[in-house]
């Protein structure tokens, strides 16, 4: 089994600016949820690979609490205060990189997700497994709505990441699979290149919700 992208996502500061982020580079919802015990809720765009996951902090005392602390998610959602990297990947398959086992509060008893060990930086990107296995092109739920096909979109086949900082052993390990691609910068960005139905492709910049081309 190889490592396949789940999802990505981004902080942004709340509910309002995560809906004004992705009206503004016209994706459409799939769907929202909260996280309880973990503090914080998200707005999910899917496409038919992945998703893209808009996330913000909805209760600043369970981000620090002591299941969720080593997540750094609360640096992160405060990431333009604190330096700290907004951005998350979850994987499908195997981690070439060594975890531990987080229990997110949210999720069933039993269940846990592989979080990368470099991640404890959170300075680098929140690297992890997903619980779940199929694209949102497979969910038999109906959860993923009808994806991006109004704006002709289809899939998420590439990755790139700017970093104010030297990349992690685990962010290169993704780099020399060619998961991703890497460049030293100022600040940190996410660039997703996405494939049209037309068979074009687009570059959408993260965290500023910017359409490159």
């Amino acid at each position: 089994m190889g490592t396949d992208l789940c999802h990505v996502f981004v902080f942004v500061e709340d509910r309002a600016a995560a809906l004004a982020a992705l009206d503004s580079c016209g994706l459409t919802e799939s769907f929202r949820r909260a996280h309880p015990g973990q503090g914080t809720a998200n707005i999910a765009a899917c496409f038919d690979n992945a998703y893209l996951e808009v996330l913000w902090p909805e209760d600043p005392a369970e981000l620090v609490s002591t299941p969720v602390a080593r997540t750094r998610l609360s640096e992160r959602s405060r990431w333009r205060e604190t330096g700290a990297c907004p951005f998350g990947i979850g994987l499908r398959g195997r981690l070439p990189f060594p975890c531990w086992d987080y229990r997110p509060p949210f999720l069933p008893d039993g269940m846990s997700m592989s979080v990368a060990l470099a991640s404890d930086d959170p300075r680098q990107p929140f690297l992890f497994r997903s619980p779940g296995d199929a694209r949102p092109d497979a969910w038999p739920d109906g959860m993923a709505g009808n994806r991006q096909l109004a704006a002709g979109l289809a899939e998420i086949t590439g990755l790139h990441l700017d970093l104010p900082v030297g990349a992690s052993p685990a962010v290169r390990a993704l780099a020399d699979k060619n998961f991703l691609s890497l460049t030293p910068a100022v600040r940190a960005r996410m660039i997703l290149t996405i494939t049209k139905a037309d068979g074009g492709q687009r570059k959408l910049s993260l965290p500023d919700f910017i359409w490159l081309d």
